[in-house]
């Protein structure tokens, strides 16, 4: 469980971060908001979701 948190945590930040960037390139200038939103919140709920096994496990990890 440990492994897998932080393993959320680190794939949630780099969604979150690297989506603008992403879409921009492949999509060209107009990146669709509804994809950016989509993919920025998917990010948010994957550090959440690792944050909370974190505090879960009692902050051992």
């Amino acid at each position: 469980m440990s492994n897998w948190a932080w393993v959320l945590i680190v794939v949630g930040g780099l969604l979150n971060f690297l989506a603008g960037p992403i879409l921009k390139k492949t999509v060209g200038d107009s990146a669709s908001q509804k994809a950016l939103f989509s993919i920025k919140i998917t990010g948010l709920l994957l550090v959440i979701i690792g944050a909370a096994n974190i505090f879960i496990a009692g902050g051992k990890i």
